[in-house]
């Protein structure tokens, strides 16, 4: 009963203090726990809240990230597209041209397929018998030769490029009016000028194009750069190696070369 008086007596006292507007030593405390319990629980809320907003922040900037990637990407895939579309359009007007100052009859043709087996270095084109292409016609390129018919089908060819050993291409020096025959390098995507004496002409960076033998080419047309040029000081013939005009792998279309039509003989 003391004890209960005791207590009874302080809180009647510091109420009877609190209510005079005075700071008693126990509102110092309560306010200083309270105080800091308030402010932990204030700094607590403010930091989830900040944890809160940045990743939302984040998620919405990833979202945005994402959605502009998607954009680049269909953006980039567009000037890809018409790229390719300028791209191909320069090709034509290119073949165009090409057909137009040529006069020979010539057929264009796309390439199909590149043959990468070691015994044969071709390609296959879209047209055949039903297009009028028959073995042996030559095959061109806006960039120049690119090598003749092997194999004819109703509706594709094979071609034998002049990358091809077996290839035999009949060539003139432009500048000094030398001539050999052109053939592939076995296992190798480069050729070598055949039959050249030593006593010819042949310099590297020379100019090699097509003679108008056979009539399987049209004359002067760019076959390829003579690369090197090795004497051999125990026979009568030089090695020169040179490098074709077109490149077989990158070629897309060509154009076959019809023989000129032969004048008919009267009769009388």
């Amino acid at each position: 009963m003391a004890l209960l008086s005791g207590v009874t007596c302080i809180v009647a006292l510091y109420v009877h203090v609190h209510r005079q507007g005075r700071t008693t030593w126990i509102d110092k405390g309560l306010i200083s726990v309270t105080g800091g319990l308030q402010s932990f629980v204030s700094n607590f809320g403010q930091g989830i809240k900040g944890l809160v907003d940045h990743y939302f922040l984040l998620v919405n900037a990833k979202k945005r990230n994402e959605e502009l990637e998607s954009e680049v990407g269909l953006l980039r895939s567009r000037v890809i597209a018409q790229d390719e579309i300028l791209i191909e359009n320069k090709r034509l007007q290119e073949q165009l041209s090409f057909k137009s100052k040529d006069k020979e009859q010539l057929l264009s043709a796309r390439v199909v397929a590149h043959d990468v087996s070691p015994d044969f270095l071709g390609i296959r084109i879209d047209r055949g018998s039903n297009d009028g292409v028959q073995l042996g016609m030559g095959v061109v390129h806006t960039s120049g030769v690119v090598g003749r018919v092997l194999r004819v089908t109703p509706l594709y060819s094979d071609v034998q490029t002049l990358l091809d050993p077996s290839s035999n291409i009949d060539v003139v020096v432009q500048r000094s009016r030398a001539r050999g025959i052109l053939s592939g390098q076995s296992k190798q995507l480069s050729c070598k000028l055949k039959y050249i004496d030593r006593l010819d002409d042949v310099m590297v960076n020379d100019t090699l194009v097509s003679s108008d033998f056979g009539h399987v080419f049209p004359k002067g047309l760019f076959v390829g750069t003579v690369t090197a040029v090795i004497p051999n000081s125990n026979g009568i013939l030089q090695t020169v190696a040179v490098k074709s005009a077109v490149d077989i792998y990158r070629v897309e279309e060509v154009f076959l070369v019809f023989p000129p039509k032969q004048p008919e003989k009267s009769i009388n």
